[in-house]
């Protein structure tokens, strides 16, 4: 036999050790003593009883520690697997509300500087004012020279370039629906087919850059076009 054995001799049983074998497992086996020992009374037999291997106790810090490992494996696997999420439709935006053009003359609007004008053109004037930032009008007042003003037939909106712009074309767009005769506009006039230069008046007001002059004739019929 190969390994180390130890030898036990109690009650007439002979109990071997086997060391080398890490799996227990019993023999019975005849052993001969020396010739210097006494025999032993009785039958001699060699019983090899078996011997378990002491169990290995699992740490309890370790066998969490692997768990945990597993799971977090898991669920990288998952997340490797998972398909992309999908893409979201953009939220649709709210548009801000627009005040619709109105068609009529009731904006609000304030005429009181319009004075004693005939009322073709204070429709016109509050048709004209309500699109274009509801500005400043003048109407009825003492001008030197030839001018519609003194008798109720003319109106000067106070705007800004931008707006005096817009403004003139959509006077000219309705020159006969609104009974326009001319516009004035940044030292020019226009009596509907087209712009021409003005003379150098000596000044900003003067020279029509601050306001839209528009002057009207008899009343005219219809609904304007929205500009």
């Amino acid at each position: 036999m190969c390994g180390t054995a130890a030898l036990a001799v109690t009650s007439g049983a002979i109990v071997l050790v086997n060391g080398a074998a890490p799996t227990p497992r019993a023999t019975t086996a005849a052993l001969q003593l020396p010739t210097d020992v006494a025999p032993v009374a009785g039958p001699v037999a060699a019983l090899v009883e078996p011997v378990t291997a002491e169990p290995r106790v699992v740490d309890a810090a370790d066998l969490v520690k692997g768990v945990r490992l597993a799971e977090e494996q898991v669920l990288a696997r998952a997340r490797q697997q998972a398909p992309p999420p999908a893409a979201q439709a953009p939220k649709p935006q709210l548009q801000p509300k627009v005040r619709a053009p109105q068609r009529g003359s009731d904006c609000g609007i304030s005429t009181s500087g319009l004075g004693a004008v005939q009322p073709h053109v204070r429709a016109a004037a509050q048709f004209l004012g309500c699109r274009f930032g509801e500005p400043k009008m003048y109407g009825v007042a003492g001008r030197a020279g030839t001018s519609d003003h003194p008798s109720g037939r003319a109106v000067d909106f106070m705007v800004d370039p931008a707006t005096g712009d817009r403004l003139a074309a959509c006077a000219l767009k309705n020159r006969a629906t609104l009974g326009i005769t001319y516009v004035i506009w940044q030292q020019r006039i226009n009596f509907g087919s087209g712009w021409q230069p003005m003379e150098d008046r000596g000044g900003v007001t003067a020279n029509h850059y601050d306001h839209v002059h528009v002057s009207f004739g008899a009343a005219a019929g219809g609904s304007p076009n929205a500009c």
